[in-house]
């Protein structure tokens, strides 16, 4: 099936900047929008998705951010699911959560980082539960770009992230502990180390060739290119 992108209800830039990005550092995995894609609004994201006149598929949210005299009069173009304002799933994991049912494997959160610190790191948390369902999941704005590397049992996961002018790359533990963590192609080579958690061994890390190669054994690996 085609990507589905999901807006999220924070963006500090456009959406086509942010896709932008994500095509140029992964295009083996990402491609250019087109009309296939299936969009989803997480709450306010419709707001940000109608001034860049972009008609979603479906808005889910428990409309704290956007009213209901914002939306459409009459009969909504789109579905709209209207989820309890007190409930364990951010809207944005509800998203992800209708994305996956319906089979996405590769889908894209577009913004959510900056703003507030506790949503953006639910936003990683979330690439997290994406990865753990075997999806690809990115999160992305103009100046970052973000993945999480689940191996499983019996193979390691990998990646490769295309250098970019101006960008870093840095990898951190999301689990206790990242073993078998390779990287090559860049300033600082490492080949089956060890990431922690509660030491940030991996930031900030130069590119050097046309692209970086990162692969890790066991652990959730975060994966992040950020804008210098």
């Amino acid at each position: 099936m085609s990507r589905c992108i999901i807006i999220t209800a924070y963006n500090e830039h456009t959406i086509a900047e942010a896709l932008a990005l994500a095509e140029k550092a992964c295009p083996s995995l990402v491609k250019k929008p087109d009309e296939q894609d299936f969009v989803i609004c997480a709450d306010g994201g419709y707001r940000i998705a109608s001034k860049e006149n972009i008609i979603p598929d479906v808005l889910i949210g428990d409309f704290d951010s956007l009213t209901e005299n914002q939306l459409p009069e009459g009969v909504s173009p789109f579905k709209v699911f209207h989820s309890p304002s007190e409930k364990d799933d951010t809207d944005t994991m509800l998203c992800l959560k209708y994305a996956i049912s319906h089979n996405y494997n590769n889908i894209i959160l577009v913004g959510g980082l900056g703003g507030r610190l506790d949503h953006s790191l639910a936003n990683i948390q979330t690439l997290a539960y994406g990865c753990s369902k075997n999806k690809n999941v990115y999160l992305v704005d103009k100046n970052n770009a973000a993945t999480v590397l689940c191996p499983t049992q019996t193979s390691s996961a990998s990646l490769e992230v295309e250098r970019i002018q101006g960008f870093k790359v840095s990898l951190i533990a999301h689990d206790t502990e990242c073993t078998g963590v390779n990287i090559s192609g860049v300033y600082y080579h490492l080949v089956n180390a060890t990431l922690s958690n509660i030491f940030p061994l991996g930031v900030s890390n130069e590119i050097i060739g046309n692209k970086a190669k990162i692969s890790v054994s066991k652990g959730k690996l975060l994966v992040i290119l950020s804008k210098d």
